[in-house]
């Protein structure tokens, strides 16, 4: 990072733990279709606050292709790591909100997060990371949901 620009990465908490799809029977009274619904509500409120983020956003454009993702990798503490690698296209700096989805092996959303960053210098690929909120076991990928240049 140079000491010229300034950067702000805020990570946005989008969604708490799902809870997986039960097979059989829960041990709290709940059944499979009652674990899904929380599940599925838990993924539309992720989406939700994520566009809600994103939405704060005045006179951005799409800039999706500016940004690319990396292979996931793990911290120490077991959390999803994507290397991410945004070049600004326009001609002067400018700030970004970028949303990045990680996904198991099936596809299905587990966690979210929205970066912001400020002062991305123009035609210089500037790094970044998107860091999960909680521990996340098995392969998982990172993409970009929404990107927004202002």
């Amino acid at each position: 990072m140079s000491g010229r620009r300034t950067r702000t990465i805020c990570a946005v908490s989008l969604m708490a733990v799902l809870a997986p799809a039960a097979v059989g029977c829960s041990d709290h009274g709940g059944t499979p279709s009652s674990e899904v619904s929380r599940a599925s509500a838990a993924i539309a409120s992720a989406r939700a606050s994520a566009q809600a983020e994103l939405d704060k956003i005045k006179g951005g454009s799409q800039a999706r292709r500016e940004v690319k993702v990396g292979r996931v990798s793990r911290d120490g503490a077991g959390r999803a790591v994507a290397p991410l690698t945004v070049t600004n296209r326009a001609k002067h700096p400018a700030g970004y909100a970028i949303e990045v989805n990680f996904r198991d092996a099936s596809g299905d959303l587990v966690d979210a997060v929205v970066l912001r960053l400020s002062k991305v210098p123009p035609n210089q690929p500037t790094p970044a990371t998107a860091r999960s909120h909680r521990k996340l076991t098995g392969r998982i990928t990172a993409s970009v949901g929404t990107a927004l240049r202002y």
